[in-house]
């Protein structure tokens, strides 16, 4: 997982002016992409997102309906796998400081670099999104009736965040904690805390009867995964769940703005600094409003929708 002689010179070569690239930040974002691309951990977390498809199309080949929208595959393995690889990536910078330090870009231009790697978790999620749900079986197709009052938009608001967002949020939390931490186990424990805090959430508010109504409302989002529908175990009934899926990817994508900006803080100087805490400032007053907006809009109440079309407001 660290770096090698070799690595570093590729690195540093790249730096390097050429005629193939108009600078050298794009040579470096290039070789910085296929690093990513091709590594043990980003791999393996590519094919278990294969593995664990297919075992989800051979389970629910012979069903009538689909919760399609309580399968978050890709932030559970690409995401996680793109966190820890983003991980050791960044911190084999450290193991190349000297080499580095000679080179003709600042820190910040290569931690610019090395966030330009979510790039590839996302076109990885792109591809699973479009071959699952736009190309995959009509078994997969959810009745109408399953979705209840969400509209479309609000649909493909929650299958974005729980694939595309959640690939590139976790490979740019993966660089932010590659920069800041530096202790054993880091990587073990960034992993932890995520997991903890997905499952400690979801876990908590899994049902409309486990909390009170003003904490389902707005605390049950406060995940880096999230849910908007809830289908019963014999797909009787699926209950869709207050808040605004299209508000909550907006909160998502502002929390990927802030751990990239995060990671550029590392390091930064005079007025490249000031101009990062300035946006992060920003960045962190919309993450506040939007996460309002996602708990407070949308449906105000969970409501249970029945296979022949009727539905019923859930009160407590």
């Amino acid at each position: 997982m660290t770096t090698t002689p070799q690595d570093a010179l590729a690195v540093t070569t790249a730096l390097a002016p050429r005629g193939g690239y108009r600078s050298p930040f794009a040579a470096l974002a290039r070789i910085e992409a296929w690093r990513f691309a091709r590594h043990p951990m980003f791999l393996v977390g590519t094919a278990l997102g294969v593995v664990f498809t297919v075992m989800a199309l051979n389970e629910q080949a012979h069903q009538v309906t689909s919760d399609s929208l309580s399968l978050p595959v890709v932030a559970l393995t690409v995401g996680v796998a793109s966190m820890i690889t983003a991980y050791h990536l960044t911190r084999s910078f450290h193991g190349a400081g000297e080499l580095l330090e000679a080179s003709p870009t600042s820190v910040t231009t290569r931690t610019a670099a090395l966030c330009l790697m979510a790039g590839v978790p996302a076109l990885v999620a792109s591809a699973w999104l479009v071959l699952y749900y736009a190309i995959g079986p009509s078994a997969l197709s959810a009745p109408e009736w399953m979705y209840g009052p969400l509209s479309h938009t609000a649909i493909a608001a929650v299958l974005v965040e729980n694939s595309v967002a959640t690939a590139v949020g976790g490979t740019l939390l993966g660089i932010a904690a590659g920069r800041w931490w530096r202790f054993r186990g880091a990587s073990a424990v960034l992993v932890l805390a995520v997991v903890v805090w997905t499952i400690g959430v979801l876990g908590a508010f899994s049902t409309t009867e486990g909390a009170p109504p003003a904490w389902f409302r707005w605390v049950r989002l406060f995940a880096p995964v999230g849910y908007f529908s809830s289908a019963s175990a014999d797909y009787v009934t699926v209950t869709s769940l207050t808040g605004s899926p299209a508000w909550y990817l907006v909160w998502v994508i502002t929390l990927c703005g802030l751990a990239a900006l995060a990671a550029l803080l590392w390091r930064s100087e005079g007025q490249t600094r000031r101009r990062l805490v300035r946006i992060g400032a920003v960045t962190l007053v919309l993450s506040v409003i939007a996460y309002g907006l996602a708990s407070a809009t949308g449906l105000s109440q969970p409501v249970r929708s029945y296979p022949d079309g009727h539905s019923v407001v859930v009160t407590r």
